[in-house]
């Protein structure tokens, strides 16, 4: 995969194995050639699953696993923070894949009988994948209206392969007057509500599912920073809306005054979250 070569020899009983430095030709050789050089050495197999979490910090979700945990040995459970999330490792060894995978099975159950509605899926990429998987279930289409964002949402969407079975579309609205001519956003909620305001947020959802003729249109606005907006609405104030056939939401986001690139990831993955609640019958 590239001009650096790697190697592996064994000498004295121990095993030494050198990889290239480039992230893209060591995972390459990692998965095609060290794995099963590692593999030969052992007579057990080692199983993970991931169990993806959003809507509650790292320390509160340890917090209520702590005790579970401490007490585990074989399986193991562990939590790690992803950008804008939590992830728990659930990690199984045993002498076959399928005993391991067994072993894991209640650790699964356990967690999302603590987490309860926060849990969203498991061994998934992220949010956009598991509102995705859902959307194909359902035969539903989406489309997505963006302000602070950027177009974030739609991006990870569509780095998804298979998301134009379900993706309509999106429009990145930065600028009030894209609100108003582009996605229908009522001149009088521009003029008296603001851009950055839960009125906002409901018509642009409603705009952009009208002017694509998705099943649910999602959209986003509000202050990222690192200054409050013209009208003085704080940094981290964000609104998320979402259109459907039954009628329009808005959630109600104080994010703190948090990095930009934070704020603006937040926001993105509250509003996969809203769609992933919508679709599973789950308080918006």
């Amino acid at each position: 995969m590239g001009t650096a070569p790697g190697c592996a020899f064994e000498s004295g009983g121990v095993h030494v194995l050198m990889l290239p430095g480039p992230p893209h030709e060591m995972s390459t050789m990692l998965r095609r050639c060290a794995e099963p050089y590692l593999r030969r050495l052992s007579h057990e197999v080692i199983v993970s699953r991931d169990i993806m979490t959003f809507g509650m910090g790292e320390s509160s979700v340890e917090e209520l696993l702590r005790e579970k945990m401490t007490h585990m040995t074989n399986p193991t459970l562990a939590t790690y923070a992803k950008p804008f999330e939590v992830r728990l490792r659930a990690t199984a060894k045993a002498a076959a894949a399928e005993e391991a995978l067994a072993m894991l099975a209640p650790v699964e159950r356990m967690v999302k009988d603590t987490l309860g509605e926060i849990v969203y899926g498991v061994d998934i990429s992220g949010l956009a994948e598991a509102c995705l998987m859902l959307l194909k279930e359902k035969g539903l289409t989406l489309a997505t209206a963006e302000s602070c964002t950027g177009g974030m949402a739609a991006e990870r969407l569509t780095a998804i392969p298979g998301a134009s079975a379900v993706y309509r579309g999106g429009v990145v609205s930065y600028w009030t007057s894209v609100k108003g001519d582009v996605l229908q956003v009522p001149r009088e909620i521009l003029d008296s509500c603001g851009a950055v305001s839960p009125e906002c947020a409901r018509a642009m959802a409603e705009g952009v599912r009208k002017i694509t003729g998705a099943d649910i249109g999602v959209s986003v606005t509000g202050a990222a920073g690192p200054d409050p907006d013209e009208r003085g609405v704080p940094v981290g104030i964000v609104y998320v809306g979402l259109a459907a056939p039954e009628g329009t939401y808005c959630r109600s986001l104080d994010l703190g005054r948090r990095r930009r690139d934070r704020i603006q990831g937040l926001a993105a993955n509250h509003a996969f979250d809203v769609v992933r609640r919508y679709l599973t019958g789950l308080p918006i």
